[in-house]
């Protein structure tokens, strides 16, 4: 059976001022989808994600998500979806089951805190200051604030960003480990090794503008002369060495 359509963007736009941050960008995303989008800084990720989320309003087009209307039904859509926060500054004197507490206090629909606390191996830490964990123990004490109010979707800007090499490889599976329970999430990411392994598709973005969008197989494989790794992908397509056209799949 095909999956569900759960994110429908169509021709969105967001500028400021005469600088195009995401430009004419279309694409969907799948029921139970780890879908990535990846590109160099500056190349229109956070504010794509953003406008998803509904902190920011696209200046054109639209977004359905979960068959609402994204950006005149922002309320209906909080219960639905989850956000991993990029930064914990505003809970860092907190400890984590204190901020678990805080950000369920927003949701009508409630997650089993201690089954978050346990999936996510935060149990010796729930008592602990956040400011005072390593940085792999304050990114899963931020996937476990967006998982407050058991969410259909999950979308996480960089989570792993700074992270050791074993802090990455962790939290990924976590993620794979959300994916089996039906979850979709949208992840921007720079860790290409963890985009090839683990995202159903990844759009890629450059100036605004999404490029491509496949399985990362079909990415690499598609390369010019051949290609081996999602490594050469994003030097390809996201960081301009080649002649590219818009092409989404």
């Amino acid at each position: 059976m095909d999956k569900q359509t759960v994110i429908q963007v169509s021709s969105i736009s967001r500028y400021y001022g005469a600088n195009k941050a995401v430009n004419g960008v279309s694409f969907q995303v799948q029921e139970g989808e780890i879908f990535g989008i990846i590109g160099t800084n500056g190349a229109g990720k956070t504010t794509l994600l953003e406008m998803l989320m509904g902190i920011r309003m696209p200046d054109r087009g639209s977004i359905q998500i979960l068959g609402l209307d994204a950006l005149m039904e922002v309320e209906r859509l909080k219960e639905d979806i989850g956000i991993h926060l990029q930064s914990t500054s505003l809970v860092d004197k907190m400890n984590v089951r204190e901020a678990l507490e805080l950000f369920q206090g927003f949701y009508d629909r409630k997650s089993d805190l201690d089954l978050i606390v346990e999936q996510l191996g935060l149990g010796p830490y729930e008592n602990k200051m956040i400011k005072r964990l390593s940085g792999g123990w304050r990114q899963r004490t931020a996937l476990a604030i967006a998982l407050v109010n058991d969410p259909k979707i999950i979308f996480l800007d960089e989570p792993t960003t700074g992270l050791d090499p074993q802090a990455k490889q962790e939290y990924w599976s976590l993620l794979r480990q959300l994916k089996q329970q039906g979850k979709t999430i949208v992840v921007a990411s720079h860790d290409m090794d963890e985009i090839q392994r683990n995202c159903s598709r990844v759009a890629v973005m450059r100036k605004g503008e999404l490029v491509i969008c496949n399985h990362p197989s079909k990415l690499i494989s598609g390369l010019p002369g051949g290609g081996m790794t999602m490594e050469a992908v994003y030097m390809y397509y996201a960081a301009d060495a080649g002649s590219i056209s818009v092409k989404v799949v």
